[in-house]
């Protein structure tokens, strides 16, 4: 009987990493609660498709040491035992969840957390590009590991050349190694699949004069590439190959960063 109880992953439910620690599961269920508390959506809260009472039982379940150990070992064990195409599946929702923190980090300028994030995002899923691109531009940030940062931003245009953001990331990652001239290729390429690219264009703009973009702790200035996140920017996440649109020409309007 309980091979035919349909298997409920609580992380999914709340929307974290299984790694996430108590206080970011708690974060999560208060977010959902707002949002979806009959009291609160009214009508609306069994017409959008969301069962409060899943959410409840969710963080139930995980805000519990004891029942999450638990259900931890039930989740290795279906992972252990389904079909390739599940456990890719899995890992591929485990890759999204991380990245989609690493670029919450991001946002609040830890760096030092967004690279763990989007390290673990590639080793569950190392098919996106996005991952690789913001991994080598989160390392370029922290001015660390550079010839790996580096070689991450290459292994992101490899699969998306005509990615406009993962040319201008990769122009910054050569800016932080102190290339000047490499990292201005880099923003000229990023402009020929997007003339309007802010970050490429800010840049050359500064090229006689690299140094004004970035603190006197190394860091980018929140006029630069850094900033232009922070204002609400953020990092494509694109599957790999050529998508539907096909490369942007030049005059298109630009749609990734609004």
């Amino acid at each position: 009987m309980e091979q035919n109880v349909k298997f409920i992953d609580y992380y999914e439910v709340l929307g974290v990493w299984p790694t996430a620690d108590a206080d970011a599961i708690k974060k999560a269920y208060f977010k959902l609660a707002k949002l979806h508390h009959p009291d609160v959506a009214g009508e609306t809260a069994s017409a959008d498709g969301v069962d409060f009472k899943l959410i409840n039982e969710a963080f139930a379940v995980l805000s519990d040491p004891i029942q999450r150990r638990e259900f931890d070992e039930k989740l290795k064990r279906r992972s252990a035992g389904g079909s390739v195409a599940e456990r890719r599946e899995a890992d591929k929702r485990s890759a999204h969840l991380s990245y989609e923190q690493a670029r919450a980090a991001m946002r609040q300028n830890r760096y030092d957390k967004a690279v763990v994030l989007l390290k673990a995002a590639i080793k569950y899923d190392d098919s996106n590009p996005a991952y690789h691109s913001w991994y080598g531009f989160a390392l370029g940030v922290l001015r660390t590991q550079l010839h790996e940062a580096r070689d991450a931003c290459k292994k992101a245009l490899e699969m998306e050349f005509y990615n406009a953001d993962y040319h201008a990331n990769l122009g910054f990652v050569y800016l932080q190694a102190g290339l000047g001239s490499t990292a201005m290729e880099s923003f000229e390429e990023a402009l020929k699949w997007d003339p309007d690219h802010p970050v490429a264009l800010r840049y050359l703009k500064n090229a006689k004069n690299p140094k004004a973009q970035t603190g006197a702790n190394g860091k980018p200035k929140s006029g630069g590439l850094l900033g232009l996140f922070r204002r609400g920017a953020k990092p494509e996440e694109k599957t790999a190959g050529v998508s539907s649109a096909g490369p942007r020409r030049a005059g298109a309007k630009r749609t990734s960063r609004p």
